[in-house]
């Protein structure tokens, strides 16, 4: 086998090794470096990145397809908007992101290697890794891994199904995004449709559910389909669809990892277990990463361990009673703000508004719940 060394390889590609060299590429020295990528395939992403910013320039601006001020929530015959400023909710088509990187950033440095090898062991010895793919052998001194971690034996997912469509007349409200409508009948599962409307004839309408595995196809395009037609009518084309499902589980903190192996993307937590957003996370704990990763132990997004025990318990009450946890998101929306929902789930809040946004909810389904985690 051919051997190569490298100062830093990354096991596997996606958004979190991406996301981690751009922040890379802004710090001295990074020129110097020798960085390997190795990935299984690299292929454009049919998928959204999606999330809720106060920045008024993000580090992705120039990606950003569309953003939106106002939030709205649905649970049957309840609705409730408002305006989310000082947040903005932004969206990045992946096409856009992977197309970036594949024809403006990887040609653009030379000291970066983008190879699509699947990695079939790794090893640390004498101070360094050694990577064996199915062509080659390489050593490099760090490790940044992206691989993907072994799931429990019944995870929960979010799943989902979406589709891109086009009315020939408006329909679409494009400055308010719905974030959740609980419209399917029946309390025996945790379903919900997501609608972002690019334009007033526009937009990607999702349907997603909570459970332990994802469905057939067949079954999310007919509720989009019967969602579509009760809310907007059937003059409308789709002319794109996305699927996908994101394990949602509680996580050791990224710090954990060793100094010669870092940890990034979903096996260092960036997913957040109850919501399954990942991306504003990952910026974050990229920003942080890249700025210190000549220290031994680099600076790591952190997060308080009661955040992990609020998506714990929500995480059971969803598995256990999904018709409760749409009871607990309807009082939730109803009785607080949106701007403080959003905060919350940023994990920015302090306890003081936690306690006040907790005070409005039912608080037996917590106990009960606070019980059967223990």
């Amino acid at each position: 086998m051919k051997q190569n060394h490298y100062d830093i390889i990354m096991a596997g590609g996606g958004a979190a090794s991406r996301i981690l060299l751009y922040f890379l590429r802004l710090q001295p020295g990074f020129d110097q470096l020798q960085i390997l990528v190795l990935e299984a395939e690299n292929h454009i992403a049919e998928k959204t990145w999606c999330f809720w910013t106060q920045q008024q320039q993000h580090p992705f601006e120039h990606l950003i397809r569309k953003q939106w001020n106002e939030l709205e929530f649905k649970a049957g015959d309840y609705t409730t908007y408002e305006s989310i400023n000082p947040y903005r909710y932004c969206c990045i088509h992946g096409a856009d992101f992977d197309r970036y990187f594949n024809v403006a950033f990887f040609p653009v440095y030379p000291n970066l290697t983008l190879l699509q090898q699947k990695i079939l062991s790794t090893e640390h010895t004498n101070h360094l890794w050694t990577v064996v793919t199915e062509q080659q052998q390489f050593t490099c001194n760090r490790l940044v891994s992206n691989a993907a971690l072994n799931q429990p034996a019944t995870p929960m997912l979010q799943h989902f199904h979406g589709w891109f469509i086009e009315y020939n007349h408006d329909v679409f409200d494009e400055n308010r995004a719905l974030l959740m409508d609980f419209a399917l009948p029946g309390n025996d599962q945790f379903c919900f449709f997501y609608l972002l409307p690019f334009s007033n004839t526009k937009a990607l309408v999702e349907c997603t559910y909570y459970s332990a595995k994802a469905y057939d196809p067949a079954i999310y395009q007919q509720q989009i389909q019967q969602y579509l037609l009760k809310r907007f009518g059937n003059h409308f084309s789709i002319y794109h669809k996305e699927q996908g499902a994101i394990p949602l589980q509680l996580h050791k903190d990224a710090s954990d990892a060793t100094p010669a192996l870092i940890n990034i993307g979903q096996s260092a937590g960036m997913i957040k277990p109850s919501t399954g957003y990942a991306f504003q996370r990952m910026v974050e704990d990229s920003r942080l990463l890249a700025a210190s990763l000549h220290k031994e132990q680099p600076l790591r997004r952190k997060r308080h361990r009661r955040f992990r025990f609020y998506d714990g318990l929500l995480l059971s009450i969803i598995q256990e009673e999904p018709g409760r946890a749409i009871s607990i998101f309807q009082q939730l929306f109803s009785k607080s703000s949106m701007k403080s929902i959003l905060t919350f789930l940023d994990e920015n809040s302090t306890i003081a508004e936690e306690a006040k946004i907790f005070s409005k909810l039912p608080w037996w389904p917590f106990l009960k719940h606070i019980k059967l985690l223990g």
